[in-house]
């Protein structure tokens, strides 16, 4: 009965993989009057990645202790750190590749057609559910129009988070 049991945990399990490749083609750099007012910039990247390769919560966190600290940041900081939270993101949830291309955004995936039901049946917005589509190894959405690449991220980042959002849903499996 054990053993029956670990086989289906098996078989809904979410494979964390820490190398995700985001090809959206986005590539701000902060402004230099924030670059300065931080005491060692190469240091906070090299803290907020490792806070992203560690989990979710530690980004969280060192976001918010950056922000305590140097104020809110400015746009192209944001999206530098928007892009370590899809990245982390779609490590928890098995996503490996994030790309556009035109009106299309795609995902390469090792989750199993199982999880991704799973996952888009607890999904909130039904305007994110709806729109993706479980093929082989990828999870494709076909969006109405191209957006700019600020709103493109956006749009990751909301249905990434939407997607993450549903891991607790698993655990019931």
């Amino acid at each position: 009965m054990l053993f029956e049991s670990l086989s289906k945990v098996d078989e809904h399990r979410v494979i964390s993989d820490q190398s995700v490749q985001i090809d959206l083609n986005i590539n701000l750099h902060p402004p230099s009057n924030y670059i300065n007012s931080l005491e060692n910039p190469m240091e906070i990247t090299n803290e907020a990645e490792k806070a992203a390769e560690t989990d979710i919560w530690s980004l969280m966190q060192f976001t918010e202790n950056l922000r305590c600290q140097y104020g809110k940041e400015p746009c192209s900081m944001e999206i530098q750190l928007k892009k370590l939270y899809i990245r982390r993101m779609a490590a928890d949830i098995g996503i490996t590749r994030i790309y556009a291309s035109g009106k299309m955004v795609g995902t390469e995936t090792n989750m199993s057609t199982k999880v991704f039901k799973l996952m888009a049946d607890s999904m909130s917005s039904d305007i994110h559910r709806n729109s993706l589509v479980f093929d082989g190894n990828q999870i494709k959405a076909e969006l109405l129009l191209e957006l700019p690449r600020a709103q493109l991220l956006n749009w990751v980042f909301q249905c990434i988070a939407e997607l993450h959002a549903c891991l607790p849903a698993l655990t019931k499996y």
